[in-house]
């Protein structure tokens, strides 16, 4: 049996997810995926099985998104996890990225095409490094939109003067790589704050939820109409001097 809702809107979305490891970026898409209905029974129960085995009593759900044997061993994000799902109002693609700084390319794959970034900020720890770094991405890349989703708020009580603090300093570092549209959402994806549904612990935001964001976003034109266009990852240069004008571009 499904629970996989079927949009009638016929609008479609982009977005990735960004920032650091271990900010809940994959237990973030999960929640979204699983209270917004989306997820197949199948795929929850195997969730659930999977948590289970690995001793913890709530479903872990980073691991609708995280499909790599070593992911699931290691619990990060290596490759880029694309999913689709949609509501009454919107369909979307949204695309998983990986939080190590090793895995920045991956990043920049993921976020190439999206028309919305998600980033994460750990409410304890603060804008950081790679915070900045996936933020210079997306600004380098002209990601019309960004949200800043201030995750765990569970874990600093959800304190508005955290959320605030963090709100401005990520806001004013956009600001100066030229990203003008920020959205700034308080949640935790642990426990379905502000993502899905209104948060009653955080009375004292008067925003949208993360999902309702993303449904009314202005989006651009279908890309699938403009003309084509093929992003470069990397130039491939043999060593051979046989063929040491060819150049093979690979994305």
């Amino acid at each position: 049996m499904s629970t996989t809702q079927t949009a009638t809107a016929t609008s479609l979305l982009r977005f990735a997810t960004a920032g650091s490891v271990d900010d809940g970026k994959s237990t973030l898409v999960g929640r979204l995926l699983h209270d917004s209905k989306s997820v197949l029974a199948d795929q929850l129960e195997a969730v659930e099985h999977a948590s289970r085995r690995r001793g913890q009593q709530a479903p872990d759900l980073a691991l609708l998104t995280d499909g790599l044997r070593a992911e699931r061993e290691q619990g990060i994000t290596i490759d880029v996890a694309y999913r689709y799902f949609a509501t009454a109002r919107r369909r979307f693609i949204l695309a998983d990225t990986p939080g190590h700084v090793q895995y920045t390319r991956n990043m920049v794959t993921g976020a190439s095409t999206a028309e919305l970034a998600v980033v994460l900020v750990d409410a304890r720890n603060g804008v950081v490094e790679q915070t900045r770094r996936h933020a210079a991405v997306a600004a380098l890349l002209r990601v019309p939109h960004v949200v800043l989703a201030v995750n765990k708020m569970d874990l600093v009580d959800y304190a508005e003067p955290v959320f605030a603090a963090i709100a401005a300093e990520f806001t004013a570092y956009a600001a100066s790589l030229g990203v003008k549209d920020v959205v700034a959402v308080p949640i935790s994806a642990l426990a379905g704050d502000n993502v899905v549904e209104p948060s009653a612990a955080m009375d004292w935001y008067g925003g949208p939820t993360l999902l309702e964001h993303l449904e009314t976003v202005p989006v651009g034109t279908d890309p699938d109409a403009e003309p084509a266009r093929f992003p470069v990852q990397y130039v491939i240069r043999p060593q051979s001097e046989e063929h040491h004008d060819y150049r093979g571009y690979a994305g």
